[in-house]
């Protein structure tokens, strides 16, 4: 084998090794597009490119949405039994311009599953943007709003370790939750209390009036301790807490269903 040969043989082995590399990171960085190999995706820099021509759609629920979200992206929870519909509302089914679905990001599914449910529904030209809100925003912070200010200033961006740092086990909620001049805080809506932890003197407070008394300052001083269904929502009611100066707050991890 001459010399020739044998560097192309060498080029042609690290572009395959190359090649694999990029397609085994993308597989972990994203590990549900293989279980919708029938939605096409759209990547943070190509949707950035397009940003102007294109729809771009939430699927998350509204209090997700309105602690963070794309700037000109129009909401459509995909949880909605009227989603088909209203999608109709946003873009007609054969409509030249993309929609694009987002969600959480790499470890969400709704942005395949609101891709999926309007192809099934007859529309054409749809994506996924499963990079989700907290890439975009990191990416294009003057394309994003952070609790109702854009462009998003990025230091206020909470990181899943200050998530986990506040998280508490069953046990340790209990006891904590238990303790002198404590308060605990169920913020499931009434439907959702079929389950609930046994522990003395809880105060059920949905959400929505929850943040009105955060604002109000009525718990400022107190230390708090907060239940969810799934251990998901307080993700996002951390926003609120944080931004209105509270310190003093814990939550259980997993919600009712944890173990």
């Amino acid at each position: 084998m001459n010399t020739r040969n044998i560097l192309f043989t060498a080029l042609l082995i690290i572009l395959i090794l190359t090649s694999f590399s990029v397609s085994t990171k993308a597989a972990d960085d994203f590990p549900y597009r293989k279980d919708y190999p029938e939605v096409k995706v759209i990547e943070t820099e190509e949707l950035l490119n397009q940003y102007d021509d294109v729809i771009i759609v939430d699927v998350r629920s509204k209090f997700e949405f309105d602690v963070v979200h794309i700037e000109k992206a129009k909401h459509v929870p995909v949880a909605s039994k009227s989603f088909e519909k209203d999608l109709e509302g946003v873009r007609s089914k054969d409509g030249a311009k993309k929609l694009v679905f987002y969600c959480n990001g790499h470890t969400c599914k709704k942005s395949y599953k609101s891709t999926k449910k309007a192809m099934g529904a007859g529309f054409d030209n749809v994506y996924a943007y499963d990079a989700g809100i907290f890439d975009w925003i990191t990416a294009n912070p003057d394309k994003g709003v952070l609790l109702g200010k854009s462009p998003v200033d990025t230091s206020k961006i909470i990181p899943k370790s200050d998530l986990k740092a506040k998280m508490l086990t069953l046990a340790e909620f209990k006891s904590k939750g238990e303790g002198s001049g404590a308060i605990v805080i169920d913020v499931r809506e009434p439907f959702q209390r079929k389950q609930t932890p046994e522990i003395k003197g809880i105060k059920n407070i949905p959400l929505d009036r929850l943040l009105g008394l955060l604002e109000k300052g009525t718990f400022k001083n107190k230390e708090l301790y907060i239940f969810d269904a799934v251990g998901k929502q307080v993700r996002w009611l951390q926003y609120h807490l944080e931004e209105k100066g509270y310190k003093n707050y814990n939550f259980l991890s997993g919600g009712v269903g944890a173990k």
